[in-house]
């Protein structure tokens, strides 16, 4: 039995975003309508979670709310009609099992569009916990600039103070042979005699060859320490602009809260990712769970219809060959049986004249004879 529904303005949108024809999804039963409707509403809510999603994404990336809003719309739009493309191009059949199998590269699909979706839903949802991680991630890399250069810094230490130490050394032998120069030539010790000695002089003499050695060894040790404060200031300037660097960091982009949001408990993102999954792929399965309808029977019925009178045209179109092809032989078989007819027109006619020819020579002969 045939109906004309009177769909109403909403109806027919939501029957549009379905993928449905509305003018053969008229003659179908109301519940039939509703079905169908109720897939393209199912469609038109992933387009507008797409649109809200992409938007949190652009606004990340660029700083003008007019862009990412335009962005956002024009994706919808691409997810809006490659959903409405996936579940228009569906058709029902006998065999579910073949049906499952065509519709696989459907549902991968619309399971990648689930993931691109959900993702910048679930950085903005998991926006606090982000930027609580951001901020300890970004204290950890304070900390790893130093942890990184401790051990350069702690090994200049040990040096300066190895070097320190020898020079050290050598001042406290300098002193040892003053003190004994002096005690000598005073006559507290050594020989007690007072006055410029044999030993006065030797222990002069060694004095000042310590206080010459301790002069070089100063000067060494003032361009070693010189050195090292140079290489540790170099270390402490590279820490300095490592740490300006990460100071810096005033904002992260998409992919650095994705990636956070990677590293934090991902049994939320899962379930997040899991609903927009069963969205996307709703009208799929619904389409494959139902019988065939009456839409999916008018829809064949006129799939039959156009082929049958495409089919026609072509068997039409055939004959029509066929004909032009057997007059086309005609045509040729008559014009040379003309042709022949002629020839032998003129063979006949060129026979004759040589007979007329040769009677009259024989007729000229026997008169002069």
């Amino acid at each position: 039995m045939k109906t004309d529904n009177k769909l109403s303005l909403i109806t027919r949108f939501l029957v549009f975003c379905s993928g449905a024809t509305i003018a053969i999804i008229r003659k179908c039963p109301l519940f039939e309508v509703n079905k169908y409707a109720s897939i393209g509403a199912t469609v038109l809510i992933t387009a507008f979670l797409s649109i809200l999603s992409s938007f949190f994404a652009f606004s990340l990336i660029f700083q003008s709310v007019y862009l990412s809003l335009s962005l956002a719309l024009l994706w919808g739009l691409i997810i809006f009609n490659l959903d409405r493309y996936i579940i228009s191009t569906m058709r029902s059949n006998s065999s579910k099992g073949q049906e499952f199998i065509k519709s696989i590269p459907r549902i991968i699909i619309a399971i990648l569009i689930a993931v691109v979706v959900s993702k910048p839903l679930e950085v903005k949802l998991f926006e606090k916990e982000i930027s609580e991680y951001l901020k300890k991630e970004k204290i950890d890399l304070a900390y790893g600039v130093k942890e990184k250069y401790v051990d350069d810094l702690i090994d200049i230490e040990n040096k300066k103070e190895k070097q320190q130490a020898v020079f050290n050394d050598k001042v406290a032998i300098r002193d040892q042979f003053y003190e004994d120069y002096k005690c000598e030539c005073t006559g507290t010790c050594g020989t007690n005699l007072r006055g410029y000695g044999k030993e006065c002089e030797r222990r002069k003499e060694r004095y000042e060859l310590s206080l010459a050695e301790m002069n070089v060894a100063r000067l060494k040790n003032d361009s070693i320490l010189k050195y090292l404060a140079f290489k540790e200031a170099g270390i402490n300037k590279l820490i300095e602009n490592e740490m300006k660097i990460i100071s810096n960091i005033k904002g992260y982009g998409l992919f650095d809260r994705v990636r956070a949001l990677n590293n934090l408990d991902q049994m939320s993102s899962y379930f997040i990712l899991l609903i927009f999954v069963m969205i996307e792929t709703a009208p799929i399965f619904s389409k494959l769970l139902t019988q065939k309808g009456p839409y999916d029977n008018l829809v064949l019925e006129t799939e039959i219809m156009y082929e049958t009178d495409y089919l026609k045209k072509i068997d039409d179109y055939g004959h029509e060959r066929e004909k032009n092809k057997r007059l086309k032989e005609m045509s040729t078989n008559l014009e040379i049986k003309s042709k022949e007819s002629e020839i032998r027109n003129i063979l006949k006619s060129d026979a004759y004249k040589r007979y007329e020819k040769m009677k009259s020579e024989i007729d000229s002969k026997n008169i002069n004879s």
